[in-house]
């Protein structure tokens, strides 16, 4: 019996990498499979595949394949017909810029989503524009496995992923022919990078990652908190890049559309009155996402809650500092905005953020004791063959 328990523990020690992403890759393909299947209205709230800021990207991606403005009007709306909420009301002029300044001057730039699901809906129509955001929810639990690998942190891990796989926020943006995803995913590849000196490769890099989400939406408040995260505990050189970079990157968005009309929803009047009201706006995105994550999300409010109060035990470790920088990032973006009840749209970057600094500062030995157990038996097995080796040689 003592042999088995042996040889059981030594095959899980050598194979638990495997059993670890095998159990990651079926829940990643478990949660897809569902989410295609089973979508719809949850709480009145619109869980479809295709979203209303959807049917814009997926007639850019019809007008990069070439085709005209009517023609490729006409298929969004025939497709929203049968497959998106029944309310959604798109008409040929909709899709009309002159007709429609507001909307279009908002996602003018926003191009990286439409132009990398060009290919994907060349072969496989509209419902190519899903591509992107599975191969985007792949990506934050390829991200996820991969830091608690590093983190020798499989037990973790596998409670991280699992909640991760049952959280409905996280399922509704990030499959859904929407940028949200897409940005979240972006921001995860932060976690897989070391940005401790200014070297070419973290230039790069960062570089990149910074013009690509600033092409998938509105993220500068995101890359000025990682900018004050590098000043404050890594290389004061590359957060002055990072600040530059991202302002630089952020200014076409800001010029399309320079009027206070599309920000702190709620209150009217310019500038001023917009910057008065922002701290109310504050206060009430805040109750209203946490209230709706206590209702809706309970395994999403779990992660969050979790990442919160051990980064509080531990706040001068890098990963609390960025999880703060990024919660106020993210809140800052939401009072922005003032739409309330979006539930955590605006702030899936920083789920990324939490599962780092839950796999960091929560560490588990995984399959530690039974290690030590084998280690000890195997090295007694060891000396007595030695020693009995040594025994015959001297009665020979």
């Amino acid at each position: 019996m003592t042999r088995l328990l042996d040889s059981i523990f030594i095959f899980v020690k050598r194979f638990q990498l495997f059993f670890f992403w095998t159990f990651s890759s079926s829940l990643i393909a478990i949660t897809i499979i569902s989410r295609l299947l089973l979508n719809g209205d949850v709480f009145d709230f619109d869980y479809h595949l295709y979203q209303p800021d959807g049917a814009i990207y997926t007639y850019e991606s019809l007008r990069w394949l070439g085709y005209d403005h009517t023609s490729a009007a006409l298929q969004v709306i025939k497709w929203y017909e049968i497959h998106a909420e029944d309310e959604s009301n798109l008409s040929i002029g909709f899709f009309d810029p002159s007709n429609n300044p507001g909307v279009w001057s908002l996602t003018k730039y926003r191009v990286l989503y439409s132009l990398l699901s060009v290919p994907f809906v060349y072969f496989f129509g509209i419902p190519g524009m899903l591509a992107i955001p599975i191969m985007s929810i792949i990506t934050l639990f390829v991200v996820v496995t991969f830091v608690s690998v590093k983190q020798n942190n499989l037990l973790m891990g596998v409670v991280v992923i699992t909640c991760l796989s049952l959280s409905p926020t996280i399922m509704r943006w990030h499959i859904a022919n929407i940028t949200d995803g897409l940005l979240a995913s972006l921001f995860s590849l932060l976690l897989l990078f070391h940005f401790d000196k200014v070297r070419q490769k973290s230039t790069i890099v960062l570089t990149l990652l910074i013009v690509l989400t600033s092409a998938t939406r509105f993220c500068a408040p995101y890359w000025y908190a990682f900018a004050l995260f590098l000043f404050l505990k890594t290389s004061k050189k590359l957060a002055g890049l990072t600040f530059l970079i991202s302002t630089i990157s952020v200014l076409p968005t800001l010029l399309a559309r320079p009027d206070p009309g599309s920000i702190v929803s709620g209150v009217e009047g310019g500038f001023l009155q917009k910057a008065i009201y922002l701290p109310v706006s504050a206060v009430r995105v805040l109750f209203v996402e946490v209230a709706q994550l206590a209702a809706m999300d309970r395994a999403l409010l779990l992660i969050l809650s979790v990442a919160l109060i051990v980064a509080l035990t531990r706040p001068r470790s890098a990963p609390s500092l960025l999880l703060f920088l990024f919660i106020l990032a993210g809140w800052f973006i939401g009072a922005l905005n003032g739409v309330l009840g979006v539930n955590f749209r605006y702030q899936l970057p920083i789920i990324p953020v939490a599962c780092l600094s839950i796999l960091n500062l929560i560490q588990t030995q995984t399959y530690r004791f039974p290690r030590n157990v084998v280690e000890v038996k195997i090295r007694k097995r060891n000396e007595k063959l030695r020693s009995g080796n040594h025994e015959k040689k001297e009665d020979n």
